[in-house]
């Protein structure tokens, strides 16, 4: 059968009944007032501030660089485990009461409030037990969030909705950084000691907490969560359809109801090649992308070195303010490339950026790499910043029926949360083993593992089925005949 030959049945018919027919733009600019206010909270407190608050908590402490690293990251795969076990059972829930604002508004109140208290108290395990609970509502309310496209817009539009988006959602993390710029100037809570000082190597000897200076680090928590409060402001007027159950059941017979949506839609994925592969790749390439991103401050301190000293907020913000552009044309690609080859494109970008990263300022032999080429791998960090997410969602419209997409994107999330787990567990691992070794490169290492991850992310989506086309011409997943040779 051909995408020319689609006919839809009752299923189809059904599915798109859900669905929004038209789209508002005044509807859509509320709408996307959320998306710039978690992009904002993953760029201010997971990237600019959480990182190095508790790198330098851990020196106050005693501990070296690498075991710092590994408890840190420990927390933050607890974090990760808690949305990859649940996501899929929240996302039947908000399926099955066909109502997602709500869902994004309680998880957004949880998660700014956990974020201001990290402010109260300069404490290592403080800060972590909050910081798992924050993290945690970030990816609820961000799963409920991206469930809400397909009832806020028709389907031509979505794309391109979701590339101006991706443009809007940039700005917040270009307003993340300005914010950590001005509350480190002097005169106001000034900078805080750098993650890359001669701090790391008093080993196991235990240094006076007066040494460490945290400077705007400790206050940027609850600024950062006045301010996502101010932007999202707008979201609580957008309207959403909604389609809540036709019949009035009691709470345990709803949750009952929903666990069985969920196995349901469990071994629907499983039984399909297209979602598993999809789920599989998801899990690679955005394992090493939100590794690079999480540890993007380090990263960029310690392989820039002193050429680049005081110049990782100025790196970032060029890459951020070119993922702005580039999210725009991946929206308008959308509809003609489709997810498909988009997912693999961004995949690549990712790659070359890590091995710019890796080679920028590296001697070998006689010959040293110009440590300026990070400002080029700040560009490709862009390109796959700008493009992931927004294909990752598409990905899943395509892929989903309407009345299961927050469920879909609640396995979504346990491909991206397991991910996470895992990565940076391996990233710590790595600088650990390097250092033990004597290497002198142990962050090059790290993210040269990475590499490996991205790579085996392409292969995986390489062989997707896209049904892109016949997603545009009305159909909805299970796509009949989809496997079958094209004649």
């Amino acid at each position: 059968m051909s995408h020319e030959d689609v006919v839809l049945d009752e299923h189809d018919i059904k599915e798109t009944a859900l669905e929004s027919k038209k789209s508002s733009r005044k509807n859509a600019w509320l709408w996307y007032s959320y998306d710039m206010a978690d992009t904002f909270f993953s760029q201010s407190v997971i990237s600019l501030a959480f990182t190095p608050f508790v790198l330098l908590m851990g020196v106050a402490m005693g501990w070296n660089y690498p075991i710092v690293f590994i408890v840190m990251s420990i927390f933050m795969a607890g974090s990760n485990l808690l949305i990859a076990i649940l996501g899929p059972i929240l996302g039947a829930i908000s399926d099955k009461a066909g109502k997602r604002k709500p869902a994004v508004l309680i998880s957004a109140g949880i998660m700014v409030t956990a974020t201001a208290l990290i402010t109260v108290w300069v404490n290592f395990w403080w800060a972590c037990f909050l910081f798992v609970i924050a993290n945690f509502c970030y990816q609820a309310g961000r799963m409920f969030y991206d469930a809400q496209i397909p009832f806020i817009a028709e389907t031509e539009t979505r794309g391109f909705m979701q590339a101006i988006g991706g443009a809007i959602a940039a700005f917040g993390s270009i307003i993340a950084i300005a914010v950590s710029i001005i509350i480190g100037l002097p005169g106001l809570f000034g900078s805080h000691t750098p993650v890359d000082s001669g701090i790391w190597q008093v080993g196991s000897t235990t240094i006076d907490p007066n040494t460490i200076n945290y400077g705007g680090l400790r206050y940027l928590f609850v600024i950062s969560s006045v301010i996502i409060i101010l932007i999202s402001i707008p979201y609580l007027f957008h309207k959403e359809v909604e389609n809540p159950p036709e019949e009035t059941i009691s709470p345990k017979e709803y949750v009952k109801s929903s666990l069985v949506s969920f196995r349901t839609s469990l071994k629907d994925i499983v039984s399909d090649k297209n979602s598993w592969l999809f789920f599989l790749a998801w899990f690679f390439i955005t394992d090493a992308a939100n590794t690079t991103i999480l540890y993007m401050v380090p990263v960029v301190s310690t392989v820039g070195g002193e050429a680049l000293e005081g110049m990782t907020n100025y790196i970032i913000l060029g890459g951020i303010i070119f993922s702005v552009f580039f999210g725009i044309i991946v929206g308008r690609l959308m509809n003609r490339l489709g997810p498909k080859n988009l997912f693999m494109g961004v995949g690549g970008s990712w790659f070359i950026a890590l091995t710019i990263f890796i080679l920028s300022g590296l001697q070998i032999g006689s010959v040293t790499i110009p440590v300026g080429l990070i400002w080029l791998g700040a560009i490709f960090i862009g390109i796959g910043f700008g493009g992931i997410w927004i294909v990752g969602r598409q990905f899943i419209m395509v892929l989903a029926p309407p009345s299961k997409l927050a469920q879909y994107g609640g396995f979504q999330k346990i491909a991206g949360r397991v991910s996470a787990i895992v990565s940076p567990l391996l990233f710590g691992l790595m600088i650990y083993v390097s250092r033990s070794l004597g290497l002198a490169n142990a962050m090059r290492v790290a993210l040269g593992s990475l590499l490996v991850l991205f790579t085996a992310g392409i292969i995986c989506a390489s062989f997707i089925v896209d049904p892109h086309k016949r997603y545009l011409q009305g159909e909805r997943a299970p796509y009949k005949g989809i496997y079958k040779k094209q004649k």
